[in-house]
C-alpha cells in the first residue's frame, strides 16, 4: 500500500513539473496569475474581449471582466492612453517646456539660454553630487580634465585607455563660457564628449551647471 501511494504521489509530481514546462506558443501553467496579468490600466496593451484568460479567473471582479481584460470602457475605443489635446505642449513638473534647441544652436543657446534655477547653497550641492555622478569620472573632481576615464592607467609601465581631450574648465577657452553653454553641451554633447540628455533630467543638467561654475572661480 505504501508502495503504490508514493508511486501516485511521485506521477502526479512529474505530471504536475511536466505541466510547467513551456515552450513555443505554450507558456507553460502560471500560479497566481495576479503575479503575471495586472488589473491595472496598460497603456502600451489592448485588450478589449472582456473574457479573456475566463479560465484563470480567479477573483471576482465587480464588473465581471476575466483576468486579461485590461481596457478602459470610458474612454472613447476602450483606450488606456489617450492623446493629448490638441495645441497643447507637455511640460514638465517645474512647467518648463521641452528644450528644442538643436545640437548646432550652440551660439545661441551660449548667449540666450538663462538658468531658472537660483545660486543658492542648496541647488549648488545638488549639482556636486550630480557632476560627481556624471562628470567626475571624466572631468575630474576639480574639473582640470583629469579624470580617471581621461587619464586611463598604466599597464606593464604603458598607458592605455586614456581619453585624450577632455578640456580644462579653467583654460582660456572655457573660463567664460556661459551656464547655457553648459547646459546645451550636456543635452547634445560636443565633441569627444557624448550627449547625455536622455540621461539627466533638464532641472539636473542646470544643477550641473551652477556647480562648474563653481569650479572655475
Amino acid at each position: 500500500m505504501r508502495f503504490v501511494t508514493s508511486l501516485f504521489v511521485g506521477l502526479s509530481a512529474a505530471v504536475l513539473l511536466t505541466s510547467c514546462g513551456a515552450g513555443g506558443e505554450d507558456q507553460g501553467t502560471e500560479y497566481a496569475p495576479n503575479m503575471y496579468h495586472s488589473v491595472a490600466y496598460e497603456p502600451y496593451t489592448q485588450i478589449v474581449d472582456e473574457d479573456a484568460g475566463r479560465w484563470v479567473t480567479s477573483i471576482d471582479y465587480p464588473d465581471g471582466h476575466a483576468e486579461y481584460f485590461n481596457s478602459n470602457k470610458f474612454n472613447p475605443n476602450r483606450m488606456n492612453m489617450r492623446e493629448s489635446a490638441p495645441n497643447t505642449v507637455s511640460r514638465n513638473k517645474n512647467g518648463w517646456l521641452p528644450y528644442r534647441l538643436g545640437k548646432d544652436s550652440l551660439a545661441y543657446a551660449s548667449a540666450h539660454m538663462k538658468n531658472p534655477l537660483d545660486s543658492t547653497a542648496e541647488i549648488i550641492a545638488s549639482g556636486k553630487a550630480l557632476y560627481e555622478m556624471y562628470c567626475d569620472h571624466c572631468h575630474g573632481p576639480k574639473g582640470a580634465g583629469d579624470g580617471k576615464v581621461a587619464a586611463g592607467v598604466k599597464i606593464d609601465g604603458v598607458q592605455k585607455g586614456n581619453y585624450n581631450g577632455v578640456p580644462d574648465y579653467k583654460s582660456d577657452a572655457l573660463k567664460n563660457i556661459s551656464e547655457g553653454h553648459i547646459f546645451h553641451v550636456i543635452t547634445h554633447g560636443k565633441g569627444l564628449m557624448w550627449a547625455h540628455g536622455s540621461q539627466i533630467s533638464p532641472e539636473d543638467r542646470w544643477k550641473i551647471a551652477k556647480y562648474v561654475k563653481t569650479l572655475q572661480k
